[in-house]
């Protein structure tokens, strides 16, 4: 008993964990004494008596002359947490999206920063306008000149146009047709594929060359948003438990935030050491590191992490049965898929505005709050650069600490979501979005406002890393089985239908002589629809309700179609198959005197 006790008090540090290994190779040395000494008539016990003395006084001498290292402790007490906090829990599928987030990050920072300006200066080159400076001047001159039928000014905007609208239209319709398909894995991995082979091509841009490389950007941006999908539906499967969920997605935007912060650094150290200031050979290094990360990390992730998903809808299953047994007509079961997805979307849309209200309004905050909040960026940018006459270098600090602020938002929101939940924390972030333009343009006013503009720089960033994490936590509590990668469609299509209203209003209120300041007070106003969107939802708890009622009623339809099938001929049931029948008596009747809750958990 006693050697037990002092094996207990010496498992509090390091340095008494090495001691007491040596004490236990004392112990043998005396073990095997104790044998030998037996063997000469020596009394064992005597042996024990010596061996507790021994280490008693060893362990009094080592907590004399060797007190425990505090610092080390404290040291590995953090080092354990951090590790803790980015392990995903083993979860492959939670790590890959987090990896994802290094080359979507790295491409995002090459595009908009690098890539953008290089297009710009080329295009303006191109069209004959003047890109340098004279003697005496300290603005470029106007330039109505064409490239391509299109103004250079306005080449930006218009991509941002025709990618949204393209965006739009497309993602829900891939959403359903994805969540109709047994092969989701295959889908993320081809359109990662995609984009890193543009991205490859992107990198050999030149003067000669760069309008069809433009229009391999907009490629590109499908092709990514495409992929984003994809992930999604992987985010909302990720786990039920609501905190690891919220520490989930906190973690991905960590990563997503870190890693342009990292490439940004990155890149101006590569183009400082190099001393390069043509826009062109620093868009090809920005292009070309990209690539290099999309080839390792995608490669990586689509085919070590993500797991293989199975549709959880029943045509699926019957669409690749129907191809075996049909002898490999396979176009038929393949138009059935297609035929199935658009029914399912459009079933989907009217639950939404009929009984599940919720996604409802979710999908109206996401409308108005993420393009303003790009938009908000792109006005304030252009604010403190023409009225408040900032420098290029005040501009670069403000921001990077923006993106390091945003970091700091990223764990201020799993903060609130765990001492609130979700929508709270969203609540939160959104009605101090409604605060920030009036507060900018209060404070930051005139030339000298540096030291201002930096303070609600960290309030800038914070906002804008706090918002990503709540509302994908929220989104996943919407999601119910079976329709993810669809519902992740009508997301993104929320996101990219209205990008094109808050910039189109900027510039008519700029153009018409109204005041940048109250234009850039202004998007306040969306901010302020946003939170009312948030507050109609309801409370967190009956959306959790509502969204195991859907997959409950998903389950009781699908086993009734079951028993449907059962009844039926096998005549009537090819002909089902085939999209030309329709069994009698399939439609579920559902009272209008109760909710939909409530009539669901009744079945």
């Amino acid at each position: 008993m006693q050697f037990a006790d002092v094996e207990k008090n010496e498992s509090a540090s390091e340095e008494q964990v090495c001691q007491q290994q040596s004490f236990s190779s004392m112990i043998n040395v005396v073990d095997l004494t104790s044998s030998s000494s037996s063997r000469s008539n020596v009394s064992t016990s005597a042996v024990k008596i010596e061996t507790n003395v021994l280490v008693n006084s060893r362990t009094n001498e080592a907590d004399i002359s060797h007190p425990p290292n505090r610092s080390f402790q404290c040291s590995c007490s953090i080092l354990k947490s951090i590790s803790s906090f980015f392990s995903f829990d083993g979860n492959n599928d939670a790590k890959g999206l987090a990896l994802t987030k290094i080359p979507e990050a790295a491409l995002w920072v090459a595009s908009s920063v690098y890539f953008s300006t290089a297009l710009i200066k080329v295009a303006y080159e191109d069209a004959g306008c003047i890109t340098e400076l004279q003697d005496g001047q300290t603005k470029l001159p106007d330039c109505d000149k064409r490239v391509y039928g299109i103004k250079p000014s306005s080449m930006l905007s218009l991509f941002v146009m025709i990618v949204g609208i393209c965006n739009a239209v497309i993602m829900p319709i891939f959403g359903a047709i994805l969540d109709s398909s047994n092969r989701r894995r295959m889908v993320g991995a081809l359109t990662a594929i995609g984009v890193t082979v543009i991205t490859f091509a992107q990198s050999f841009v030149s003067r000669k060359n760069w309008f069809p490389v433009f229009i391999l950007q907009l490629m590109s941006f499908i092709l990514l948003t495409s992929n984003s999908v994809v992930a999604l539906a992987y985010l909302s499967e990720l786990t039920k438990d609501k905190d690891k969920l919220a520490r989930y997605n906190t973690v991905i935007m960590i990563f997503n935030s870190v890693s342009v912060v990292v490439f940004l650094i990155g890149m101006t150290v590569t183009t400082t050491l190099l001393k390069e200031d043509d826009p062109l050979v620093t868009a090809r290094i920005s292009l070309l590191s990209t690539f290099c990360l999309q080839f390792v990390i995608y490669g990586v992730s689509w085919t070590k992490l993500f797991g293989v998903r199975m549709s959880a809808r029943k045509g699926a299953m019957d669409a690749s049965l129907v191809n075996v047994e049909n002898g490999g007509r396979g176009d038929t079961a393949r138009c059935q898929v297609v035929r199935n997805s658009f029914q399912s979307l459009k079933r989907t849309v009217v639950k939404i505005f009929t009984q599940r209200s919720e996604i409802k309004w979710f999908l109206l905050f996401r409308a108005t709050s993420q393009p303003v909040i790009i938009a908000f960026t792109a006005a304030t940018l252009s604010y403190i650069t023409d009225q408040i006459q900032v420098s290029s270098r005040d501009v670069g600090i403000t921001t990077l600490i923006v993106l390091v602020s945003a970091i700091l938002g990223n764990k201020l929101s799993l903060t609130t979501m765990r001492r609130f939940n979700p929508l709270i924390s969203l609540r939160m972030c959104m009605f101090l979005w409604i605060v920030l333009g009036p507060l900018l343009v209060f404070l930051v006013n005139k030339p000298g406002h540096e030291s201002r503009l930096f303070v609600l720089s960290i309030l800038w960033g914070v906002l804008m890393g706090w918002k990503e994490p709540a509302d994908k936590t929220v989104l996943c509590n919407l999601v119910p089985r079976g329709i993810e990668a669809e519902l992740s469609g009508l997301y993104v299509f929320a996101g990219h239908i209205s990008m094109w209203v808050p910039p189109l209003l900027f510039t008519m209120m700029n153009e018409n002589g109204i005041d940048i300041r109250i234009g850039l007070a202004s998007f306040g106003g969306y901010f302020v629809i946003s939170l009312f969107s948030l507050v109609m939802m309801g409370s967190y708890d009956s959306i959790v309700l509502a969204t195991f009622a859907h997959e409950k009623e998903q389950f009781m339809t699908s086993l009734q179609s079951e028993e449907i099938k059962r009844s039926m001929s096998e005549n009537d049931l090819k002909l089902v198959s085939l999209g030309i029948g329709k069994p009698n008596g399939t439609t579920m009747r559902r009272s209008k005197s109760v909710t939909y809750v409530e009539s669901v958990m009744s079945v």
